[in-house]
């Protein structure tokens, strides 16, 4: 997680994300399973979107909206491996947590 003073332009930001993950194929794999047996499969580039998930958050609650944040569980099968949420906490005060796995 990440503190950003200022102005914020969320649209860009979301860009940018979607950018990164269009770059690399490891942020664009999924695991699902065939038979009992997982395969490694890339999500085309056009189809592998990851919204900010984007909400209004007190500063006294943002410690527990990070930690749901970062304990939310990922199905490998369905799920891209990152995720992102901006919590606002006044007009010129985010937190942006990104939540990656590995496998």
């Amino acid at each position: 997680a990440v503190r950003l003073t200022g102005t914020l332009d969320t649209t860009a930001l979301g860009a940018a994300l979607q950018d990164v993950i269009g770059r690399h194929e490891s942020l664009r794999t999924v695991f699902p399973d065939t038979d009992g047996e997982p395969w490694q499969q890339i999500v085309p580039v056009e189809e592998a979107t990851v919204a900010i998930e984007v909400s209004d958050v007190p500063e006294a609650g943002l410690p527990a909206a990070l930690a749901r944040a970062a304990s939310t569980g990922f199905d490998l099968a369905t799920d891209l491996p990152v995720r992102a949420w901006l919590f606002r906490l006044t007009d010129t005060e985010h937190v942006l947590c990104v939540v990656v796995h590995h496998i």
